[in-house]
């Protein structure tokens, strides 16, 4: 099974464009099982965090009982890493966070919109690649 992170922007993105995204498409095909999501602590704090931002909330408008719903079911049904392999790769250190559960995780690919992820292309083979780009993996598997 193909074996993925999602950074921070994609799951949210998914959780506020309920259906009318690749984020979204992603999210469906994670619910179905069709990849294995790698996620760690780290991760879940900065989604839940950015989920509860008042700019953001204006595009959900889901309570903080719903939003720990949808953590609850990340954590419960993705692949939890420690995330603690400290790497210095990316240019803003923010990032290194998806670097480093990517690693624990043993992942084939980040999925990202973020250019300084992008930017490697690849880390010790891991792809790094856009939404877009892996909606083509999945749809080429299945």
């Amino acid at each position: 099974m193909i074996r993925v992170v999602l950074d921070t922007n994609t799951l949210v993105s998914a959780v506020i464009n309920i259906k009318s995204s690749v984020a979204s498409e992603i999210y469906q095909n994670f619910k179905e099982k069709h990849f294995l999501l790698v996620i760690s602590p780290l991760i879940l704090t900065e989604i839940y965090d950015v989920l509860h931002r008042d700019k953001v909330m204006k595009f959900h408008h889901r309570s903080t009982e719903e939003l720990q719903e949808v953590i609850n079911e990340l954590t419960s049904i993705s692949y939890v890493v420690p995330g603690k392999t400290k790497v210095i790769v990316v240019r803003d250190p923010d990032d290194n966070k998806i670097v480093s559960a990517a690693l624990e995780g043993q992942v084939d690919y980040i999925v990202s919109r973020d250019r300084d992820l992008l930017d490697l292309k690849e880390y010790k083979g891991i792809k790094i690649i856009t939404p877009e780009e892996f909606m083509g993996v999945l749809r080429s598997k299945n």
